[in-house]
């Protein structure tokens, strides 16, 4: 015995039949799960999707879990076997005949193969299949606001189809008019029902109830869109009035024909196509563009001219062929024909265009042939000797665009898409850049006039800031200035700046709605994908942001990054880098699930918490990465690294992100995200001063410290006031940072934390070293040096490495080599900021024993590992120390510190720049230049005192005393 027959039925409510007897589903969630496969039979619809349609507004904290449920409640109504798991989501395994949705569009799209009377036939099987309102009642309902105007524009299109086919087969009834009468009611803004209406109303013998309802059009279009009615209604308007016969005779084969859907027994007249639709009336901008394009399609070849325009969309592509078009109408006396080809939406078929232009080349309707290429041969021959423009609007690819193509050489074609169609060569092809300030401000002042910008500069530029080179935006931005004369520019600016996309809309003119078509467009699981980039502060990502944010590969990731490149929702601004318009951020941010991105923040969070923690052991050989505390991600993996270089390139360019995802999750009113968010600042902190002595993270401290909501775990507290002494001391500001280390040590020895107690001490021994309280400091250093039940060794050659410096400056020589020697043992050649550090404290030592040679080539050679290592901190540090090292060895050490001068300044470390610049005061009064010594002692004395630096009063005697 074979398997149950199982049919889905979407066109109106949703219902399943098993072998013909109607069973029920549970409803809710299994429903719309039901639904979602069956639009996709035998199509894997992804998880993701799933839960963007199932969990609107609160996505539980298992969705993929909670699915499984689901999915096991259906199968448990429809029978095992239909629903299957596959990949990384569900697939329904049905024949395509199954679903009611894939049968309308079999028979509607056999109908195109047919005869007149056989498609009238097809057409009317397929419509008889509505029920109503497709995916009626199904909750959530994101997925039927989603997929029902889709198939609602489907069955509008058949409708249509079938109309024009029983005006040309005479098969019109009583209830025809009424039924067009409630359809254009229902749908006022299509113009084919229209046309269609009017063709029957003036065949029943009632002309002026037809031109009744083509007024009726025009106030409708005008009113709700601010357009004219198109070429089809005006032609047929025209010729309503002209009591034209050829509207009225119909052949009962349907194999003649003219006009709007009818056919008349006389020959028609056969006119030029006229189909461009208007062009603006105020174009700016774009005149290389325009000369390009007139001069290569003007031009005489042997075969037909094509230009590209492509353009992310709001570009003007349209606008910018429809002018071009205009002006090429002369050179081209044949005719015009025009499609609008749908590409980033609902791409329209190749074969239905060709069949439209065969019409409106008055080819008899028995003569178009069934098939799209023969189709597209019998077009190319009815170009041929003719000089005809072919505008071909918004394509999808260059499989839909070539069958439209014609040979001739009399012939020009202008092709506008958004991606880049470079598969099909053309004479010439143009990406459209957006708009500079200088053509913004231009197509403003043609709408809105001079003296009312000159007016209002200011404001101006804000509004041209707020439309970011948008010709749509600046478009809609002066329609709304020009309908609203009383409104100051700055109010609307101000309105702007509030809701920018609320106020960029003027009639069927949207940016919102132009974004919204595009994501539309987009296979349902990369729009899915595409909305969660909101969770990404800023309009930029990176391939390795994305796949944690979206949970999967980075190759998955790139795929879907590279797709929305090619319909181009997004750019690559590098290879693996990737930005979008504030437009579309805006837009982004607006229709963003929060608790999706909510979700989607954590797991970046969470990322880049374990990422951190995996360039520790790089930076701090033998440091631990896995942590105790429950926000620790233990289940994330995060990247590795395998080299200092490799930690520096990934570093700084995530900073800003971190920071941002950081002091958002503070916020929360989560614990465990307020926890993670804590811990991801603390270790960008920690690794930023680690990698290169970056010492401006006082900010993330204290954001953590401030937080609203007390943190869960203690031990981010004693880490935060580490942290903001570690930042502090490093600025000079040492009062500050041991009163920092005090509070952060009283929390440590409270959480019995030797190893944090430890550390703490360590660093307020340093503090004490640069106050010149060398016994205290001393004191300390040698408690961490000796502490081998909690620091590892190389921690324990840091504090031997600074005591051995506070020996020196002690003067206790032979103490301070037998410490080096022992730390020396064990740092290597590798480039590091240990070897950094301990080439600095051998030549201290040496500098001070009068070694001076020997620690000049020990500076010099810190230097050069600093520069391995990319750090301006630490080549700056090294070049002051050289340039005293000279000094002290009685030459000039003006070139290292001016180096370091300019390092310091660019890496905002005043208390290196006030060095650097004592030694430049050294160094110019040794060259006798006593005016330029004194300006430069001057400038650091300035700094120094900013800083309560104790190396202020030593300035503060020179300058006095160089006077």
């Amino acid at each position: 015995m074979g398997r149950a027959r199982l049919e889905v039925a979407l066109l109106g409510p949703v219902e399943v039949h098993r072998d013909g007897v109607a069973i029920p589903v549970p409803p809710g969630r299994p429903t719309v799960i039901l639904a979602a496969l069956a639009a996709r039979p035998g199509t894997v619809v992804p998880v993701d999707a799933l839960a963007g349609w199932l969990w609107p507004d609160d996505e539980p904290v298992h969705p993929r879990a909670a699915i499984q449920t689901h999915v096991a409640r259906l199968r448990a109504a429809l029978g095992e076997g239909f629903v299957q798991a596959a990949g990384d989501g569900y697939r329904l395994d049905l024949p395509p005949d199954g679903v009611d949705v894939t049968r309308f569009r079999e028979l509607v799209a056999a109908g195109r193969d047919a005869e007149p009377v056989a498609e009238l036939t097809l057409l009317r099987e397929a419509l008889a299949l509505w029920r109503g309102d497709p995916l009626a009642g199904l909750n959530p309902a994101d997925l039927e606001k989603a997929t029902a105007p889709l198939l609602v524009e489907e069955l509008l299109s058949a409708t249509e189809r079938m109309n024009e086919l029983r005006l040309r087969l005479d098969r019109t009834d009583e209830e025809f008019v009424p039924s067009l009468r409630r359809l254009v009611a229902a749908h006022p803004w299509r113009e084919r029902l229209w046309a269609q209406l009017m063709l029957a109303l003036y065949r029943q013998g009632r002309q002026g109830d037809a031109l009744a309802a083509y007024h009726e059009v025009v106030t409708v279009l005008r009113d709700d869109l601010g357009i004219d009615p198109g070429p089809e209604l005006t032609d047929l308007h025209r010729r309503i009035l002209d009591t034209d016969p050829t509207l009225l005779a119909t052949a009962a084969d349907g194999r003649t024909g003219s006009g709007a859907g009818g056919g008349g027994a006389a020959t028609p007249v056969v006119r030029p196509p006229v189909q461009l639709p208007r062009s603006t009336t105020r174009f700016v901008g774009r005149e290389h563009e325009i000369d390009l394009l007139t001069a290569v399609l003007s031009e005489n070849r042997e075969w037909a001219r094509l230009g590209l325009i492509s353009g992310p969309g709001g570009s003007g592509k349209t606008t910018l062929a429809l002018h071009v078009g205009h002006a090429l109408r002369e050179a081209h006396p044949d005719g015009q024909l025009f499609a609008e080809l749908r590409g980033s939406t609902a791409p329209a078929d190749p074969a239905d265009v060709l069949a439209e232009f065969l019409r409106a080349l008055a080819t008899p309707e028995e003569d178009i042939p069934a098939t799209r290429d023969e189709r597209a041969a019998l077009f190319r021959s009815a170009c041929a000797h003719r000089r005809l423009l072919v505008v071909l609007d918004d394509a999808h690819d260059a499989a839909q665009v070539t069958p439209l193509l014609p040979g001739a050489g009399g012939c020009s074609v202008l092709v506008t898409s958004r991606p880049q169609l470079s598969m099909i060569p053309a004479d010439v092809q143009i990406d459209l850049a957006l708009f500079t300030d200088d053509d913004a401000y231009e197509l403003l002042e043609s709408m809105v006039g001079h003296d009312r910008l000159a007016a209002e500069p200011d404001a101006t530029a804000l509004v041209i800031g707020a439309c970011q080179g948008s010709p749509l935006a600046l478009r809609i931005a002066g329609g709304r200035l020009v309908t609203r004369p009383a409104w100051p520019i700055d109010h609307f600016a101000e309105r702007l700046l509030t809701s920018r996309l609320d106020e960029l809309e003027m009639g069927d003119l949207s940016v919102r709605s132009m974004l919204m078509a595009s994501v539309q467009g987009l296979d349902p699981a990369i729009a899915f994908r595409f909305r969660l980039l909101a969770a990404v502060p800023g309009p930029a990502v990176d391939v390795e942001t994305a796949a944690a944010t979206w949970d999967v590969g980075p190759d998955d990731a790139r795929g879907v990054l590279e797709h929305l490149v090619d319909v181009r929702l997004i750019d690559s601004s590098a290879p693996d880098e990737y930005r979008w318009h504030d437009l579309v951020d805006d837009h982004l941010r607006a229709v963003a699930d929060p608790h999706r991105v909510t979700a989607a923040r954590r797991r970046l969070v969470r990322y880049y918490l374990r990422c951190l923690h995996n360039l520790w052991p790089v930076l701090r050989p033998g440091g631990t990465v896995v942590e105790s505390g429950a926000w620790f991600p233990h289940e994330v993996a995060g990247r590795d690294f395998a080299e200092r270089a490799e930690v520096h390139a990934w570093l700084h360019p995530h900073t800003s992100l971190m920071t941002s995802l950081g002091l958002s999750g503070l916020h929360s009113d989560q614990q465990d995200v307020v926890d993670e968010s804590a811990a991801l600042l603390l270790a960008l902190a920690r690794s930023r001063y680690e990698c290169c002595r970056e010492v401006h993270t006082e900010d993330l401290s204290r954001a953590v410290l401030d937080v609203p909501a007390k943190l869960g775990d203690p031990v981010l507290t004693a880490r935060a006031w580490h942290s903001l002494a570690l930042s502090l001391g490093a600025q000079s500001r040492r009062e500050d940072a041991l009163e920092a280390g005090a509070r952060g040590l009283a929390v440590r020895r409270e959480l019995g934390d030797r190893y944090g107690e430890v550390i703490m001490l360590h660093n307020m021994a340093v503090w004490h070293e640069l106050d010149g309280r060398y016994e205290e400091a001393a004191e300390l250093f040698e408690r961490c040096a000796d502490a081998e039940d909690v620091l590892a060794p190389e921690v324990r050659r840091r504090c031997r490495r600074n005591l051995a410096d506070v020996q020196i400056s002690m003067g206790r020589y032979d103490d301070a080599r037998r410490n080096l020697e022992r730390t020396g043992a064990g740092v290597g050649d590798e480039p590091g900021v240990e070897l950094f550090d301990q080439l600095l404290a051998v030549a201290h030592l040496d500098l001070e024993t009068g070694a001076s040679d020997r620690a000049v080539a020990g500076f010099e050679r810190a230097v050069t590992v600093a520069a391995e290592l990319d750090s301006i901190p630490l080549q700056a540090t090294g070049l002051v120390k050289e340039a005293h090292a000279l000094r002290r060895a009685g030459a000039d050490g003006g070139g290292p510190a001016a180096r370091a001068a300019a390092l310091a300044r660019e890496g905002h470390l005043a208390d290196v720049e006030a060095e650097a610049l004592s030694e430049l005061g050294y160094s110019r009064s040794r060259q006798g230049d006593a005016e330029t010594a004194q300006l430069h002692w001057t400038a650091a004395l300035h700094i120094f005192e900013s800083l309560e630096s104790p190396r202020a009063d030593e300035l503060r005697a020179l300058v006095a005393e160089r006077q």
